[in-house]
């Protein structure tokens, strides 16, 4: 038997929603805890100690904001990634304000979530190495820089327009992705390989008008310091 990826709870009072996306997890190596509502919810987070959630916002008694509220109030760790049927711009900035990782439509985009949990997944396994460090853990290590530019680009290419997105926000996302996979496993010139490949698309976005010079300063700026942080210049 393979060994799990890791665990995912799935947050979500509609029962075909539950299991449409605990098979999708499980296929993909997952092992996965589900709960109905928001207090069941919080019951399973203490039992089951996910490192990833995936949480409704739409649930009677407890919604996912409370819900959200709450997990945050004693774990500021755990990826939790909103996903609603309601497109409100005003909800999703407010729960990634609160410390979500995203906010996400349904019906389901499965690619997006795929890339989404293994970010989540991947900045939970950093984690213990950074505690690891002590007195070190306090400094930006290699890879939390290389997760807050992979966050950042994941964000970036959820306002590109759907041509951009498809033409370059998808190989940002992949590129972001395969930097921090490969730098949680010490693979150091697959990082190199992979940032010079965002390099080279935020030039393209920049240069097609895709993204704002500003928006392009900021995010090279975090391609820098991840390259300063595994010794390139």
């Amino acid at each position: 038997m393979s060994e799990s990826r890791g665990k995912v709870l799935v947050v979500d009072d509609e029962p075909n929603m539950v299991q449409l996306l605990a098979e999708y997890l499980t296929e993909q190596g997952y092992q996965v805890a589900t709960a109905h509502g928001g207090i069941e919810a919080l019951a399973k987070i203490d039992l089951e100690k996910p490192e990833v959630i995936l949480l409704d916002v739409r649930m009677p008694g407890m919604d996912g904001v409370e819900v959200l509220r709450r997990i945050r109030s004693f774990d500021t760790q755990v990826g939790i990634l909103i996903i609603s049927a309601n497109d409100d711009v005003e909800l999703a900035k407010q729960t990634v304000e609160m410390g979500a990782f995203d906010y996400t439509l349904k019906p389901v985009d499965f690619a997006y979530l795929s890339r989404a949990v293994d970010t989540m997944m991947a900045r939970a396994r950093a984690r213990p190495a950074a505690a690891a460090e002590g007195a070190d853990a306090a400094l930006p290590s290699a890879q939390n820089l290389l997760y807050d530019l992979a966050l950042a680009i994941f964000r970036s290419a959820r306002a590109l327009s759907t041509v951009a997105r498809e033409s370059l926000g998808r190989d940002l996302e992949q590129a972001a992705l395969v930097a921090l996979q490969r730098g949680a496993s010490g693979e150091k010139q697959d990082v190199v390989r992979a940032l010079n490949q965002i390099r080279t698309l935020l030039r393209f976005a920049k240069d097609l008008g895709d993204i704002s010079d500003d928006a392009h300063r900021v995010l090279e700026a975090s391609v820098a310091r991840a390259r300063r942080s595994i010794g390139l210049s």
